[in-house]
């Protein structure tokens, strides 16, 4: 394994357990499928890796495992493109099953940036290329906050120093996540511009 330094993105579905209790084993796995195609669309256009899907959620990597100077910048117009696609796909789930009383199609997405390890983990029989340290796990809690704080899109501070100028903001907060002791800054990421510059 090697450092890297890397903006880690993490999202996944809204109320997908309740999503599941309406829809059989076949149907959930047509809009998972569906959904990820589309999805991948844009995390792969800004240069994303896609780790991996972890049930009904995305772990991108944006500067593994080659190095993007431009990492958090990518990875925010990557989070504002899918938040696009998740928006236009609950049209989708409505008219695929227009009478089973689903809940809103709606997502999370977290961002931090920082170094990572990356490299091959697991055993000489089952090996995958992966990141993983602080910066992973503080990018999953962000997603994990989104729904608490009312917002989409949540990036640390981290994230927003490091896109520079092009990240409109809307509400901030300081929050404690699970197995940190520090208070983490947090932004919600409305837009980007090479206009307006989000002050931290």
């Amino acid at each position: 394994g090697q450092l890297q330094s890397m903006t880690v993105l993490f999202s996944d579905i809204r109320n997908f357990t309740t999503i599941s209790e309406h829809l059989n084993a076949k149907e959930v796995v047509e809009l998972l499928n569906s959904y990820f195609e589309q999805a991948c669309v844009p995390l792969l256009s800004e240069g994303g890796s896609i780790d991996k899907f972890i049930g009904d959620a995305i772990m991108v990597e944006f500067g593994s495992p080659l190095p993007l100077e431009d990492h958090a910048v990518r990875a925010i117009r990557a989070a504002i493109a899918l938040r696009q696609v998740a928006e236009e796909f609950s049209g989708w789930v409505r008219h695929r099953f227009p009478d089973r009383n689903l809940p809103d199609f709606a997502i999370g997405i977290g961002l931090h940036s920082g170094e990572a390890v990356i490299g091959n983990i697991g055993s000489p029989t089952r090996m995958e290329f992966t990141a993983m340290g602080d910066t992973v796990n503080l990018a999953s809690r962000l997603e994990g906050m989104t729904k608490a704080l009312g917002c989409v899109i949540l990036a640390s501070e981290a994230t927003i120093i490091e896109a520079g100028d092009a990240v409109v903001c809307g509400k901030s907060d300081r929050i404690t996540v699970k197995g940190r002791k520090a208070v983490v800054n947090v932004f919600e990421v409305l837009a980007v511009t090479g206009e307006e510059k989000c002050h931290v």
